[in-house]
């Protein structure tokens, strides 16, 4: 299965490596949603199930991405948060990363700090948050690869969950890294969450026409709240 999985992807990346040949890293936005064979994933009931045991009910879908390769010389992503500063801690994201290439902690594995999704753990690593290399020096005296995280080490087809406001880094990425992401909020019920959703892109206006026009009934439930919900104004 994840043979089938990876061709499909490759064959993305290979398409928009042809129209955009100067890049060395790829990092597509509505990835999945380009190919039927993929998007499946996003209502699968291995990944679906698990995202609906850890969201409330009525979560919704919010955009996929594939990356390939590394954005930086250094092939380092150093620690951050990808929603850094957000106003409520407990409006629930996962991210779902599907993993194509091994990974080990000194070559690409994705390295967590436990419990950096809650404060005060949070809100001390956000001065780190720049992402630059040596950041976390001034902070705690040591460079971001010492920082005593936890690396989840993968094989082609493992799956990892994690919470988006979960302070992470990767480090000694190589050019033929690659994975797919898959990205799920809980319902927003205020209008600071549809402001959030739409500041990282996740908003109704920003989703692929396969996930607003498709007729899945997961996929359904999952477009419906963000469209009912969504503020006049």
């Amino acid at each position: 299965e994840i043979v089938g999985i990876t061709e499909e992807a490759d064959r993305i990346w290979t398409e928009h490596a042809a129209r955009h040949p100067k890049e060395t890293h790829q990092s597509i936005g509505g990835f999945i949603e380009e190919s039927p064979l993929l998007f499946q994933l996003a209502t699968d009931d291995r990944i679906y199930g698990v995202v609906a045991s850890l969201l409330k009910p009525d979560f919704v879908w919010g955009n996929s991405e594939g990356n390939k390769g590394s954005f930086n010389e250094e092939n380092d992503h150093n620690w951050h948060c990808d929603r850094v500063g957000e106003y409520d801690l407990n409006y629930m994201r996962i991210k779902v990363m599907i993993y194509l290439t091994p990974t080990t902690k000194d070559e690409g594995a994705l390295r967590v700090l436990p419990g950096s999704h809650r404060m005060p753990l949070h809100q001390a690593m956000v001065p780190v948050n720049a992402q630059k290399n040596h950041s976390s020096e001034p902070v705690f005296g040591v460079p971001g690869w010492e920082l005593p995280g936890y690396a989840l080490e993968s094989r082609p087809g493992d799956v990892v969950f994690f919470n988006h406001y979960l302070f992470h880094g990767v480090y000694g990425k190589y050019t033929t890294r690659r994975y797919i992401a898959l990205k799920f909020a809980d319902k927003p019920m205020e209008e600071a969450h549809f402001k959030s959703l739409k500041r990282h892109h996740q908003g109704p206006g920003d989703l692929h026409a396969a996930a607003l026009e498709s007729d899945h009934p997961r996929m359904r439930g999952m477009i419906l709240p963000l469209i009912e919900g969504m503020p006049l104004t």
